[in-house]
């Protein structure tokens, strides 16, 4: 749930309003009233997000290869089944030609004697 509220807060639009809301009162408070005179908090607040930020991504995007992992192994069986297919198709139309080899042999010997 916790993934969820923080990636809809990263969206582009909520996340760059929110940062540039942060920096902006940041930057008021620390030139009108002297607050974070080293910037240490600013510095901590925007390094801890970053942090959050990459180990969220990172948990995405092993969620997006695993998916991706699955998909091409469904794909991979599809085309499997295919092949086996169009084999069992190939071994039925090599049996019909002989088939028919064999009946026009027959047929054609009939015709002349």
């Amino acid at each position: 749930m916790l993934k969820r509220i923080y990636l809809k807060f990263r969206e582009e639009r909520v996340f760059l309003r929110a940062l540039c809301v942060f920096v902006g009162t940041a930057l008021t408070l620390h030139y009108t009233i002297g607050y974070d005179s080293d910037w240490g908090g600013t510095n901590l607040t925007l390094s801890i997000e970053a942090a959050i930020a990459s180990a969220v991504i990172m948990m995405e995007q092993k969620r997006s290869g695993d998916v991706q992992q699955k998909l091409l192994e469904a794909i991979l069986n599809m085309a499997e089944a295919q092949r086996d297919m169009l084999a069992d198709h190939t071994a039925l139309l090599r049996s019909i030609r002989e088939s028919d080899d064999r009946l026009l042999k027959i047929l054609t010997k009939g015709e002349t004697e």
